[in-house]
């Protein structure tokens, strides 16, 4: 008789449906802040990109951007700049503090 797994879905199940961030190897929300600079709200976006990653500036520019090989979007055009857009609101605030 085959087994089956059930998983309850609970707070780290719907974490990783999004899966740019689960790709991410420090978890960072890009969506959070690829929506943020969409918005206008640049100084928004530098801290959700800064939040879990003291070297988000670096990240910006040398990171293997697993999050845009995992990017849902390609599936419709191709994926979002990810890497680029962190790129963007990290040399947009290079001294602020959080």
């Amino acid at each position: 008789m085959e087994r089956y797994s059930v998983e309850v879905p609970n707070p780290d199940y719907w974490q990783r449906q999004i899966n740019c961030q689960e790709a991410c190897p420090v978890h960072t929300d890009a969506r959070g802040y690829v929506r943020a600079i969409a918005e206008g709200r640049f100084e928004d976006a530098y801290f959700i990109a800064r939040g879990p990653n003291p070297l988000a500036s670096i990240c910006g520019r040398v990171c293997g951007a697993p999050c845009e090989a995992a990017c849902r979007r390609k599936e419709l055009d191709q994926a979002v700049s990810i890497r680029a857009l962190k790129r963007f609101v990290m040399d947009r605030f290079p001294t602020a503090s959080g």
